[in-house]
């Protein structure tokens, strides 16, 4: 899935800019991450000086999202709808194989991330939101986060790899699942409250963390419906939740029984005291030895 720009026959993506981009006539400052970023996703920060228009061409078809945190672009594909993206626009459509030309207007900062959909990602929107694809382009607006994670993804470029492929992966499943929750029809209030009873149930009898796909097949739905659900009716994440009950249940353990720090850790699903303790003072500003030490005597 490899995504080739230029500008007058000049490369720009992927590789190493020629002069022409990084000279003072097209931009003030450019800067681009490697094209051998995991997951395919690329991120792109620049500021333009004049306008200019460059070419695009992909080397085969694809499903792709482009997120705009700053900037503005027009595109004009040769079969489909010409398409522009603006800052805190994030788009979803499918690429074509000739060549098109994309027009950039002068002293504009761009801040963008393009994240070309591996075939295990569009199954799952396939699977669990067929109406996304009954359009040819979707436009939506960009969450708050989207700003902060540009920059995470600039700062953990040159970081471990295993890390930076995490943190891809929630960014897709993000962004997956914003995309969803436009095409999925709204849940009747009857169904979707048995949804989130069945997945509640699940959640405070599980010994450990469940994923968004053990939880999904549990209360018979899929992971973008469970996602909105918990959104909408709880005003909170699946993670979340899960995270918040398991602590509170920890503080309550650590002031009403007698166990130590090690076991209570283990009961709420933490694997080391370590993990549990730091967990434990993000949530309550103290650690669980300092909390049960705190407790009035009986």
């Amino acid at each position: 899935m490899i995504m080739r720009i230029s500008y007058q026959n000049e490369p720009l993506f992927p590789g190493k800019p020629a002069a022409v981009f990084t000279s003072r006539p097209l931009y003030s400052h450019y800067e681009q991450s490697e094209a051998t970023l995991m997951q395919g996703v690329h991120w792109f920060d620049f500021q333009t000086n004049v306008a200019h228009t460059l070419n695009v061409r992909y080397e085969a078809r694809f499903y792709k999202m482009v997120l705009c945190i700053a900037g503005e672009s027009r595109s004009v594909p040769r079969h489909s709808e010409a398409y522009g993206f603006r800052t805190g626009q994030a788009l979803f459509y499918r690429t074509e194989e000739e060549p098109y030309q994309a027009t950039l207007p002068g002293n504009t900062d761009f801040k963008v991330v393009h994240i070309h959909l591996c075939d295990a990602h569009v199954a799952m929107l396939q699977r669990d939101a067929p109406a996304v694809f009954e359009k040819e382009l979707h436009m939506m607006d960009l969450s708050a986060e989207c700003t902060e994670a540009f920059l995470q993804l600039k700062n953990m470029s040159g970081e471990n790899q295993g890390l930076l492929h995490l943190f891809q992966e929630k960014l897709i499943i993000g962004q997956l699942f914003n995309l969803a929750s436009r095409a999925l029809p709204r849940a009747s209030r009857s169904r979707g409250e048995a949804i989130l009873e069945e997945a509640v149930w699940h959640i405070h009898r599980a010994e450990r963390y469940l994923t968004i796909a053990e939880l999904s097949q549990l209360a018979g739905t899929n992971s973008f419906r469970l996602k909105q659900l918990f959104r909408e009716q709880l005003r909170t994440s699946v993670f979340q939740y899960q995270y918040d009950l398991r602590l509170e249940r920890a503080a309550n353990l650590l002031l009403d029984s007698d166990l130590d720090v090690s076991a209570i850790a283990l009961q709420c699903g933490y694997e080391t005291a370590a993990a549990f303790s730091n967990a434990f003072l993000r949530k309550y500003g103290t650690r669980p030895t300092a909390f049960k030490n705190s407790r009035p005597s009986k």
